[in-house]
């Protein structure tokens, strides 16, 4: 009888004032991958919390032997957060997800036996976000990504993301803010990736408070989205003609 080899993981989570949130998400993390394979790691990436978060952190880590946790000294911001998470992901796969748990960790599993066939799984929200302004500000940003890029996923943004790490490995990611999800997309279709979109159930936050929709975040999002665009085009430019 043929056996299935389990696959190796690494969960990827940015941290920033999560203190309410965090030990959930650690322990739901801790017990899917413990259930799922058999080698596995939790990186947290902690960017300058000072509410507490560290610290339940720094007790976890003394329980959870596959946890990793990062203390970025001062806020460096969403996409830097995220990128020094991906740098020190040591498994196969890479999940990606936020600490305010967005999903039900079970979830994650959908995307495993798809990484057979494709090299990037990105979720897509069944329930959208309370907030009428967030509901809008997710479709139009989504629309105009897909417009400027040529993407055909739907949810950019959203916070369930499996990629293969050799895939990342390739990527050259330069967002420090909250455009590192579309970063990461448009350069996995750069490099030719296969790329899958899998509807998930989102759970909005229930405790502590989200800044990924005020207007410098926006704006930034939108500089951020500016300056790929440059960079790309110069690149383009320097490349040796055929």
């Amino acid at each position: 009888m043929e056996t299935s080899v389990r696959p190796s993981i690494s969960i990827v989570m940015p941290a920033y004032n999560e203190k309410d949130n965090i030990e959930q998400a650690v322990r739901s993390a801790y017990s899917v991958l413990g259930d799922t394979c058999d080698d596995y790691e939790i990186i947290i990436v902690d960017d300058g919390s000072t509410d507490g978060t560290s610290e339940i952190l720094d007790k976890l880590t003394e329980q959870m032997p596959n946890l990793r946790v990062i203390h970025h000294g001062t806020n460096c911001k969403f996409g830097r957060t995220l990128r020094d998470g991906i740098a020190a992901a040591r498994k196969g796969l890479v999940f990606l997800t936020d600490s305010d748990n967005p999903i039900d960790m079970e979830d994650m599993k959908k995307a495993i036996p798809l990484m057979k066939e494709y090299d990037f799984v990105n979720g897509r929200r069944l329930a959208r976000e309370p907030s009428v302004k967030r509901i809008i500000y997710t479709a139009v940003y989504n629309m105009m990504i897909r417009a400027l890029f040529g993407l055909t996923v739907h949810d950019v943004n959203f916070s369930y993301k499996m990629i293969k790490r050799e895939l990342l490995q390739k990527m050259n990611l330069h967002s420090n803010g909250s455009f590192i999800d579309a970063e990461m997309l448009i350069e996995a279709k750069r490099l030719g990736a296969r790329i899958c979109e899998i509807n998930i159930m989102y759970y909005p936050r229930v405790l502590g408070e989200s800044t990924l929709a005020s207007p410098s975040v926006i704006i930034k999002i939108l500089y951020e989205m500016l300056i790929y665009i440059l960079r790309r085009i110069l690149h383009l430019n320097r490349s040796p003609k055929s």
